[in-house]
């Protein structure tokens, strides 16, 4: 008989998202900042801007190329864990043994050889990515795949998105809001140039992130709490095992749509004060503070209403309400002198899909794979992670060439702005298409069948 994850248990288990959300948006935040700052920032650009490939700039190709190798690596560790027969637990084991190196990865992204524009730093790079990415899918993809399998019940399930995903944003305003204050103090020293304040401030965060990480992971007891066991599936045939699923089909799509245009959005953060609001870069703390405090509060209720509202009309209303509020920063100056007050009150708003793409998209993929599950007696829930990492990751790769490429062909200073005026309305796209291809998502059937396996019958 399986043993309930306590609350406790939970918490512990969901705190691990916060360092994760740490080291993902050290990268997502701060990597093409510091590589390709505006010229407002005082830091020297250390890689060339120029178009080298069919458009896209040497950090566009160079961040494709690390999703490439993210999503080669999605699949192959899913299946892994899936079937792995590890003492310490299937999942477990990736835990413990990912956390550390993922840390040094991240905070090597940020060494280059060179403080000045140079191909060997684009070599460095291109290669450190490359192994960033591979540990952040060996950490990532068995941490989610215990899900599923950690909650029984739909309350559960949703509590545990619920912490998790308020840890997401802790980490995140780490990364956003106490990156930019410890920024702003070292410079403040004699010790510290501009460029090596934000990097000891990385540094400081990405130890923070290990330490969340790893207590995660120790909490986990998966011969307590879980029915895992090790699927023995090949690779191939889990992933089209998985690909068959004409289910997961219609809920993915939408959901890679979504995710690739918060990391649109995500690539411009630091841009957002500077360029678009002219403002010192310290006022990023003030932004990000709204978006937090408009996701916290939205957390609440979307726990609240989850009882009485699918996850398919959550989901549908995330798409829309975040295609129409990213469109407004095309129009940001139309507000002349209130456009600072008008980016505080955008920012709260976009928490409220912020909040639903945190939530909903990992319960809907938690309840396809248990389902799946039951019906075809294999225990493959890393797998559908994986396989739709294997996709996302890719994607990930493009919102940041094609966010680099708006910067590039219509700039991404304070007196040429247009580039980054344009990502939003380009994310908003995305999210509406996304948005018309989700109606299709079954949830009357999906939501039977779960009531079903959960009552034994």
């Amino acid at each position: 008989m399986l043993q309930r994850f306590g609350k406790l248990r939970q918490i512990l288990y969901a705190n691990g998202m916060g360092g994760f959300s740490i080291l993902d948006n050290i990268f997502g935040v701060y990597l093409i900042f510091f590589f390709l700052p505006p010229k407002e920032s005082g830091l020297p650009e250390l890689i060339s801007n120029e178009p080298v490939i069919l458009g896209l700039t040497a950090m566009g190709s160079i961040i494709i190329f690390g999703r490439i190798i993210d999503s080669i690596s999605d699949p192959v560790i899913a299946n892994w864990s899936d079937n792995s027969k590890a003492k310490m637990g299937r999942r477990k084991f990736f835990l413990i043994t990912g956390s550390l190196p993922f840390t040094l990865f991240s905070i090597l992204l940020f060494f280059p050889p060179y403080k000045t524009v140079c191909t060997i730093n684009a070599f460095y790079i291109a290669i450190i990515l490359g192994i960033y990415f591979f540990l952040y899918t060996y950490f990532m993809g068995p941490y989610l795949a215990l899900i599923p399998e950690l909650t029984h019940t739909h309350k559960d399930r949703i509590n545990i998105l619920v912490y998790q995903s308020i840890f997401a944003l802790v980490g995140g305003g780490i990364v956003m809001v106490g990156v930019p204050q410890l920024w702003e103090h070292f410079q403040g020293t004699e010790t510290f140039a501009k460029g090596s304040a934000l990097q000891a401030s990385l540094v400081i965060v990405a130890i923070i992130g290990f330490i969340s990480m790893f207590i995660s992971s120790l909490v986990i007891d998966e011969k307590r709490y879980t029915k895992g066991e090790p699927a023995n599936v090949k690779l191939f045939e889990s992933l089209k095992m998985t690909l068959k699923n004409r289910t997961y089909i219609i809920y993915m799509i939408p959901t890679i749509l979504y995710w690739f245009s918060f990391n649109i959005v995500r690539t411009i953060a630091a841009y957002y004060p500077i360029v678009l609001l002219n403002k010192e870069e310290g006022f990023q703390t003030m932004l990000m503070g709204m978006l937090f405090g408009g996701a916290i509060l939205s957390f609440g209720i979307i726990s609240v209403l989850s009882r009485k509202v699918s996850n398919k009309a959550f989901m549908l209303c995330g798409l829309l309400l975040f295609s129409i509020l990213m469109s407004f920063t095309y129009i940001i100056d139309m507000f002349g002198e209130y456009k600072v007050m008008f980016g505080l009150v955008h920012m709260a708003l976009l928490g409220i899909p912020v909040a639903i793409l945190l939530i909903i998209p990992t319960a809907i993929l938690s309840d396809i794979a248990e389902v799946d599950g039951y019906k075809s007696g294999k225990q493959r829930q890393a797998m559908f992670f994986g396989t739709q990492g294997l996709f996302m990751k890719i994607n990930y790769g493009l919102a940041a060439a094609i966010a680099t490429y708006l910067f590039a062909t219509y700039g991404k200073d304070a007196a040429n702005p247009m580039g980054v005026k344009l990502a939003g309305p380009v994310a908003g796209v995305f999210c509406l298409v996304g948005f018309f291809i989700f109606l299709l998502y079954p949830q009357k059937e999906i939501g039977k069948e779960l009531v079903e396996i959960r009552e034994g019958k």
